[in-house]
């Protein structure tokens, strides 16, 4: 009886890419998860109402502007004037809705991973658990770009579009910078943020009341330090704030009143290196065998 032949490992000859490429499919996997759910689509109609709002207003200043100037001022009154400030408002605006937008993502992309065993599936693979973080942290920082950063852009090439003189673009190039700058340290800090509270409180309804409590108890408690002693320094603990003002300096619209915009990128800079040691905390203590 002849034996059958013991079959021989055979070698790979394809490209052997970087783990970091993970990320990318990371962050597909993750949209898509977001795309399925119908709260996500009413969370961004929401959020692109006020977007909407200001396209419709910059188009209808376009237009009466060559009719009647004072129309157009008082269009202007709307804060659609194309300044940083006006983009500066608008971003803010959005903080609200992303915010809420935030609380149900971090519940699908890191919650999930928690309670339904996502995190091991990802760690069974061959990428590391700072593969994992970083592409999670990439998903949630698309989600808040879409929200704040994407609809800026696109208002700002549409006034210059609609402006007189494409020189706009050329002499208000800075509140492009300004756009970018301060979207992406809006992503960065709300998704390491996010992600810290979310590897603590996985649970969604857990999780949404600590992820809102949090912005509201923080900014009652630098306002309360500060009415107690007067030192506007205790303002610092607000990090949505701190966001703002580091806005105000990217767009160019500074004050004089403390704290300083440098003051507020160092503690946005601490709070995000606290969310990494949290993270990282908490991320090791998943035991997985591959």
């Amino acid at each position: 009886m002849s034996s059958a032949p013991i079959e021989k490992y055979r070698t790979w000859n394809g490209v052997v890419r970087s783990p970091w490429l993970a990320c990318v499919p990371m962050v597909r996997v993750a949209l898509r998860l977001l795309y399925r759910r119908w709260m996500f689509w009413i969370l961004m109609a929401l959020g692109l109402m006020n977007f909407l709002f200001n396209f419709s207003l910059i188009y209808m200043k376009a237009v009466l502007s060559a009719q009647n100037e004072q129309i157009a001022k008082f269009v202007d009154s709307y804060q659609v004037t194309g300044t940083g400030g006006a983009y500066l408002e608008f971003m803010a605006a959005q903080s609200s809705i992303t915010a809420l937008l935030l609380a149900f993502a971090g519940s699908t992309l890191i919650g999930g991973d928690y309670q339904h065993g996502g995190l091991v599936f990802y760690l069974s693979r061959r990428i590391d658990r700072r593969h994992y973080i970083v592409g999670k942290l990439l998903a949630v920082m698309t989600v808040v770009t879409l929200i704040t950063t994407l609809p800026a852009c696109i208002l700002f090439v549409q006034y210059g579009l609609m402006s007189s003189s494409l020189g706009y673009f050329r002499e208000n190039y800075r509140i492009l910078l300004g756009i970018l700058g301060y979207g992406t340290v809006f992503a960065v800090v709300e998704s390491f943020v996010l992600f810290a509270v979310a590897v603590c409180v996985p649970r969604t309804v857990p999780l949404v009341m600590t992820w809102l409590g949090l912005a509201v108890l923080l900014k009652l408690v630098a306002e309360a330090f500060r009415e107690i002693n007067g030192n506007r320094s205790w303002l610092l603990i607000a990090i949505q704030d701190n966001i703002y003002r580091f806005g105000r300096w990217c767009f160019g619209v500074q004050t004089t009143r403390p704290p300083s915009p440098e003051a507020c990128f160092a503690v946005l800079i601490g709070v995000c290196v606290a969310c990494l040691a949290i993270i990282l905390w908490r991320v090791r203590a998943i035991e997985v065998v591959k």
